[in-house]
């Protein structure tokens, strides 16, 4: 049986609702998820595999988490990218392993 895409999750002891459109936008550019940190809700793009909405569920988690934790006032833009992605890409090399 399939698993239910979840419909929230708890960051640093916060419910983060997660909800999927279609045609996200972000700086004017289609993006595959999106973070609202006020709303605490990651919006994802739907018309995406599974395997990419669970991906881009942890890149946009990891973006909580610096944001909610503080982290991320001390970064850049771009280094906060970087940290999602490398965190993101270092999840799925070990899943198969646990």
């Amino acid at each position: 049986m399939k698993k239910k895409f979840p419909l929230s999750l708890t960051i640093l002891g916060r419910k983060v609702k997660i909800k999927q459109g279609i045609g996200l936008v972000y700086q004017g550019l289609p993006c595959l998820g999106l973070c609202n940190y006020d709303e605490k809700v990651i919006y994802l793009e739907k018309n995406q595999s599974e395997q990419m909405k669970y991906e881009t569920l942890v890149h946009e988690a990891t973006h909580f988490l610096l944001e909610l934790s503080g982290i991320s006032q001390k970064l850049s833009e771009g280094e906060n990218e970087i940290y999602a992605q490398i965190f993101t890409a270092f999840i799925y090399d070990i899943k198969d392993h646990l």
